[in-house]
């Protein structure tokens, strides 16, 4: 993903993951792996993301843990309630890297903080950069997560699990939009009721395919300059690469970017 997003973790940056992610797998004795999902720049220190995918799950849905560089201890996103995620969609400014910080509306933090001091008061709950942070990760997540065609399949308990006997995509068929598919539970009413339809599916449709996604240019692929790779991008969270090596089952995708959307492409 280097060449295709031109950023790349830095050497402390790996050592520090690597480290908490093993560390986080031990407490929590998590059956499968930690994935690295990316890197979200903030304008003091920036946040590394993990996630994590049950195996045994129904749908194979992402649990979020979040570092930032100064200290790599990986936490777990909070939940988000309603208004919550609605104070999150209004945000446009740059991420701190604080994942305390709450002044989004002119607050003093210093005044806050005196405030927070008496340690027989209850905490204070307000909305903060780390839920902001959560929601976000999600969304892109939810956005950009993709698959090539073909890679999971539905077994016969209606799991959705990584199929072995997937090949990789064709040279022709890796520069199609339509051999990408949202890797997330699908959404459109034609892939809702393959799900649903009794038996083992022999398609792949029960994704929502990227190519109907709106607006029509929100996603470019190309191939590498060896021609060996396809490479995708969204042009609406610009820092989200994925590439699929044709003719193999290798593929992957992350996001390094501000966590702010090109709102221009709306216009």
């Amino acid at each position: 993903l280097g060449s295709l997003l031109s950023v790349t973790l830095n050497i402390e940056e790996v050592a520090g993951l690597e480290v908490a992610m093993l560390k986080r797998k031990i407490e929590e004795n998590l059956n499968g792996k930690l994935y690295l999902w990316g890197k979200i720049t903030g304008t003091t220190q920036d946040y590394l993301i993990a996630y994590y995918i049950d195996p045994f799950d129904e749908f194979p849905e992402k649990k979020y843990y979040f570092t930032t560089t100064s200290n790599y201890v990986l936490k777990a996103f909070p939940s988000l309630s309603d208004d919550y995620q609605n104070q999150a969609k209004k945000i446009t400014s740059l991420f701190t890297g604080d994942p305390s910080f709450f002044a989004y509306n002119g607050e003093d933090p210093d005044a806050a903080n005196e405030e927070e001091e008496d340690p027989d008061a209850p905490p204070v709950e307000r909305f903060r950069e780390i839920h902001r942070l959560a929601y976000t990760v999600n969304k892109i997540d939810h956005d950009c997560a993709v698959v090539p065609r073909g890679s999971y399949v539905v077994d016969a308990t209606k799991r959705v699990i990584n199929n072995t006997y997937f090949q990789g995509l064709s040279y022709n068929s890796a520069n199609e939009l339509r051999s990408y598919l949202h890797f997330r539970k699908p959404e459109s009413l034609q892939a809702l009721a393959l799900l649903k339809r009794p038996g083992i599916l022999k398609s792949s449709d029960f994704l929502d395919s990227i190519e109907k996604d709106s607006p029509k240019d929100l996603w470019v692929v190309n191939y590498s300059d060896s021609g060996l790779e396809s490479h995708l991008r969204n042009i609406y969270w610009e820092g989200y690469g994925f590439y699929s090596v044709v003719n193999s089952n290798e593929f992957g995708g992350a996001y390094f970017g501000t966590g702010v959307p090109n709102y221009d492409i709306f216009f």
